[in-house]
């Protein structure tokens, strides 16, 4: 007997229930029978799953390893099952959109686009610690579209029957206290802060991190300390004195913190929408990809500072909203 999706739905009920009495009640079994049936998965799997007393059921340490995973089959399948009955074959009207993104400060901009330009579509958004995660379900068609981030000479290479448009490739700043010695500069030399504490976010990008300490050398120090911290708490710490922090240009200046580009532009990050060549989605990259790049500018004008930036380098983009940093499509196949 191979283990099936009923199998793991049985799993999961006798776990919610946390009885085996309780859970025959839910799947419309007699007690014996569900009895039954757990023993045979038990021994199917090599082992037992539950321990089970007058109080009820428990997983067993073993047990709960297959409830996580039978957890993850189950959700798969439900999400198989739910577009499996939104789009039909050769379907290509968006109904439903999966969107990817690892947290940053355009992900809630693609999911506004997306909405904006298909709002008859279903659109969900799966955030990811690490871009070779969002790639993977790019790859394997379990996302239709991705905004993946890499960093100049750090890049990701995409794999085999990937697709890309380049939305822009921006500088990195700084975040510093506004009563910092080094806050009245326009920008600020990555070796006058070669004495500070960093603060980072719980960024699990070895690129990013990469080219940070690759900048340090390069500027002549190596970071006294780098502490990661919940993304909540830096905007306050660096607001009260306790350290500097890496920023994306697109980030909105606070109470109590200033940002500041950083002298020679030292550190660059790419923004790139990523999809499969052969989803039947695929035909609506470019109408996304040109809908995201005018937000991605709307975005820019409105950040004070990357916006002065900008302009002292004579690279805002002209009414229409088109980006001169912007690339064609291409495609790994």
């Amino acid at each position: 007997m191979d283990l099936e999706i009923r199998h793991l739905r049985v799993l999961n009920a006798i776990a919610d229930a946390g009885s085996l009495t309780r859970a025959a009640a839910a799947l419309g079994f007699t007690q014996p029978a569900l009895s039954a049936q757990l023993q045979r998965i038990e021994r199917m799997l090599g082992g037992p799953l539950f321990a089970r007393d007058s109080r009820g059921a428990r997983p067993t340490a073993f047990g709960a390893m297959v409830l996580a995973h039978a957890h993850s089959v189950l959700t798969a399948h439900e999400d198989l099952m739910r577009d499996v009955r939104q789009r039909g074959p050769g379907d290509s009207d968006l109904t439903a959109v999966r969107l990817g993104s690892v947290p940053g400060p355009l992900t809630a901009v693609l999911v506004t686009t997306a909405r904006g330009l298909l709002p008859r579509a279903e659109i969900t958004l799966h955030t990811f610690d690490t871009e070779e995660e969002q790639l993977e379900l790019l790859a394997t068609g379990r996302l239709d579209f991705g905004l993946v981030v890499d960093y100049p000479e750090y890049e990701l290479v995409l794999r085999p029957g990937l697709s890309e448009a380049l939305l822009a490739v921006d500088p990195v700043f700084v975040l510093i206290s506004e009563r910092h010695p080094l806050a009245a500069r326009p920008d600020i030399p990555l070796s006058a802060l070669s004495g500070e504490a960093w603060l980072a976010g719980e960024n699990k990008d070895v690129r990013m991190r990469a080219q940070f300490r690759a900048a340090c050398r390069h500027a002549g120090f190596a970071p006294r300390r780098v502490q990661r911290l919940s993304g909540s708490v830096v905007f306050p710490l660096v607001g009260q004195g306790h350290g500097v922090a890496l920023a994306h240009p697109l980030v909105t200046e606070r109470e109590g913190v200033v940002v500041r580009p950083l002298a020679g532009d030292p550190m660059g990050v790419r923004q790139r929408l990523v999809w499969a060549t052969s989803s039947p989605l695929a035909e609506h990259a470019p109408a996304l990809h040109d809908a995201l790049t005018k937000a991605y500018w709307v975005e820019a004008q409105r950040a004070r500072v990357y916006r002065e930036w900008l302009a002292g380098r004579g690279r805002l983009p002209p009414a229409s909203g088109a980006a001169d940093t912007t690339a064609g499509v291409s495609g790994t196949e």
